[in-house]
């Protein structure tokens, strides 16, 4: 394995285990911690000044969230994350598609939940999406080359 290979199989490692915890925290207890979210808003920042399509990319992840969260349909820690997890897949296409994934995984829970007015954490469905997303972008990118 390359350098490279394994630095990219560490990073995804580590943004695949803080994605668990994040899911995970969200589904049990209906909100993301600040101190779990606000370390990834930073480095997508930083990486945004280097990189203006990360940024960009995690802009077009976070807005619709902000019109929920503005709207009281979701909470902020879910606009930070949209934030961080689009920036990770580094393309404004790409995040637009992951939140409409998400949507998609929250509409289904509702018709095939419960239904009603029912809280539901919107965590696990963007974790869902981003891997979804992220996984497809690995296929056509192999694709392509």
């Amino acid at each position: 394995m390359t350098p490279a290979a394994a630095l990219t199989a560490s990073a995804t490692s580590v943004i695949l285990a803080w994605l668990a915890v994040i899911a995970g925290f969200d589904h049990r207890h209906s909100r993301i911690p600040n101190i779990a979210i606000v370390p990834g808003v930073a480095a997508m920042i930083i990486a945004g000044a280097i990189h203006p399509v990360v940024l960009a990319a995690a802009v077009a992840g976070s807005l619709a969230y902000l019109s929920g969260f503005l709207a009281g349909a979701c909470g902020a820690g879910d606009v930070k994350l949209a934030f961080v997890l689009g920036g990770v897949l580094g393309d404004p296409v790409s995040a637009l598609v992951m939140v409409l994934i998400a949507q998609v995984i929250t509409l289904a829970e509702f018709v095939l939940g419960r239904g009603g007015r029912v809280r539901r954490p919107h965590g696990p469905a963007l974790a869902g999406a981003f891997l979804a997303t992220a996984a497809v972008g690995v296929v056509v990118g192999a694709w392509n080359n």
